[in-house]
């Protein structure tokens, strides 16, 4: 027999049950008033909002991850509860839902707020451990924009190939082969053929003795 898990039920928790913390609120700008205020506004019309999405532990506190404006508005107005979407975790688990919310719903993010969405990730010791698509996934951006701003901050410099030989530095020569020894001249004389050498000579004008 085949199980099929649903989701809770969405329900109503209290607003002062709810930590507004800082770190979960991935907006460069933070909370916007004029969209709180316009929030506001459309709720007390009657508008239906999604519910936001909570982190809870067991304990007595929610931790928020999506929905910090429509948290905002619903205290503005004097809400006591607000229809919630409570999802199993503890506050990091909040945050690491909240460097992807909004990317298809609500308030557009900004450039600059999907760059805070990625450094939230890389400057956390466990997260910035994952690979690059691995956190442009949870930040829902492109892998090649996480790469770009991790070699900002730690100055790494992607490892390449110079002549099909591989150089963890841009612009360093390749290394030589084990089985290479000698000057560089002398590798160079134990490629040619002596009748390519003697070619070279004479077109020099030096004199060759056989």
């Amino acid at each position: 027999m085949n199980t099929v898990l649903q989701r809770t039920p969405f329900v109503e928790i209290a607003l002062e049950a709810i930590v507004l913390d800082a770190s979960a609120q991935i907006r460069v700008g933070g909370t916007d008033v004029a969209v709180v205020a316009e929030y506001a506004e459309a709720m007390e019309q009657g508008a239906t909002f999604p519910p936001v999405v909570l982190f809870h532990d067991g304990g007595a506190e929610y931790f928020p991850a999506d929905g910090f404006h429509r948290i905002a508005a619903a205290k503005k107005i004097g809400c006591s509860t607000i229809h919630a979407d409570v999802r199993h975790g503890n506050h990091r688990d909040a945050i690491l839902h909240a460097v992807g919310s909004n990317a298809d719903h609500g308030l557009r993010r900004t450039q600059a707020d999907k760059r805070n969405a990625v450094e939230t990730l890389l400057h956390d010791p466990e997260w910035s451990r994952l690979s690059d698509r691995k956190i442009a996934e949870a930040a829902k951006v492109d892998h090649k924009t996480v790469a770009k701003i991790r070699r900002e901050l730690t100055g790494e410099i992607p490892t390449g190939r110079v002549n099909g030989v591989p150089s963890g530095v841009v612009g360093q020569s390749p290394p030589a082969s084990p089985s290479q020894g000698g000057s560089m001249i002398e590798r160079l004389l134990a490629t040619l053929t002596d009748d390519a050498l003697i070619a070279e000579c004479q077109r020099r004008g030096m004199e060759v003795v056989q």
